[in-house]
């Protein structure tokens, strides 16, 4: 099959898997999807034994992860309606669609399984912990048996937000994003490389219908999933809502612009904010430079999706004073939406729990 797991899987590993987590017995429930893959792929790297994992996905048949295309048997997702169809399970990660997740995860829950959600369903749930280790990650302390993964775009920028908000209160965040085509998953990547083979004069290489609401190649679509009756996007929701859950700034003023763009990965993200007071730009910097998960990057013309594909941190650079004030500031962020807005995440908050059985 192909897919685009990540090269290696290896950038910072093992992420804090310890031998305990290693004799978990762990679900990744939609193993078959661009994410599920990307977990396994960090699960192997980890050292997770392929014995404990047990591997649903509506595609039957097998998978091959990771550099040395080790081969992991699928069962049917049709199978698993209750926990007693996890038999022995520890942790499960539910790389499914929200309808499926919404039922899912807290039938799993209830019954003692640990649960981490990587679909929309849960994450604005009060009684749901939203996670970005190195910001909430205090928040895994009650030992939840649920717990949602941030929408990918809001990882990303939330990252460098809460090193901001750490110096200075945030007041305001303005966020225009450049999602990459795998944001769609496999449909997404499969879409772009036909179009731009149509766009070379080459025959078309597939025919499975556009998951986008125009053609991507050589194109920006300034808006990704439905948009309502005010004109605001679904994604630009998660934005807004997901970062003042995460930034545990419930009265925060977000903006956002979500726009689709001919990447093949990473996803950018294009930051103006306003804080209480004053904020000295190289200050940002140095707080930057030394916080957990981030890399800055002094290039004036970066960081960008090509060379930040495939690592863990988010990508911070372009940091600069804005024109609203002296508590105004300007960066650019970029990460592996995969990777780190996805399934790097979730194993990081796995990781962070403590390993129990």
């Amino acid at each position: 099959m192909t897919s685009f797991v990540a090269a290696t899987g290896r950038e910072g590993a093992p992420w804090g898997w310890t031998d305990e987590h290693r004799r978990l017995q762990v679900a990744v429930v939609g193993a078959s999807g661009a994410v599920g893959e990307e977990l396994l792929a960090l699960l192997l790297a980890a050292g997770h034994p392929v014995d404990g994992l047990d591997l649903l996905a509506r595609r039957y048949g097998k998978l091959e992860i990771g550099p040395e295309r080790t081969k992991l048997s699928l069962r049917p997702l049709e199978s698993l309606s209750t926990a007693n169809d996890l038999p022995g399970c520890d942790l499960a990660f539910l790389c499914t669609p929200s309808e499926v997740s919404r039922v899912l995860g807290p039938t799993l829950a209830e019954a003692g399984i640990r649960v981490i959600d990587l679909s929309s369903a849960l994450r604005m749930r009060s009684d749901v912990p939203l996670i970005v280790p190195e910001i909430n990650g205090d928040e895994l302390r009650a030992r939840p048996r649920l717990i949602a993964n941030p929408n990918c775009t809001t990882a990303i920028a939330a990252l460098p937000l809460s090193v901001i908000q750490r110096l200075a209160r945030l007041e305001e965040v303005i966020v225009v994003s450049y999602q990459a085509a795998s944001g769609a998953g496999a449909a997404g990547l499969s879409t772009l490389a036909a179009e731009a083979r149509e766009d070379a004069g080459l025959p078309r290489a597939s025919t499975a219908a556009s998951p986008f609401a125009a053609r991507l190649s050589r194109n920006v679509i300034p808006a990704i999933a439905e948009v309502d009756e005010q004109g605001i996007s679904g994604e630009e929701q998660k934005i807004s809502e997901e970062l003042r859950k995460i930034l545990r700034l419930p009265k925060l003023l977000v903006e956002s612009t979500t726009a689709r763009v001919p990447v093949e990965r990473c996803h950018s993200v294009a930051v103006h904010l306003r804080v209480r007071g004053e904020l000295d730009p190289a200050r940002v910097r140095a707080a930057l430079r030394e916080a957990p998960g981030i890399r800055l990057d002094e290039d004036p013309h970066g960081p960008r999706p090509l060379e930040s594909a495939r690592t863990d941190a988010v990508h911070v650079g372009r940091i600069r004073a804005g024109s609203r004030g002296p508590g105004s500031l300007c960066f650019f962020a970029v990460g592996d939406q995969i990777r780190k807005g996805a399934a790097l995440n979730a194993l990081q908050i796995a990781a962070a729990l403590p390993a129990e059985r």
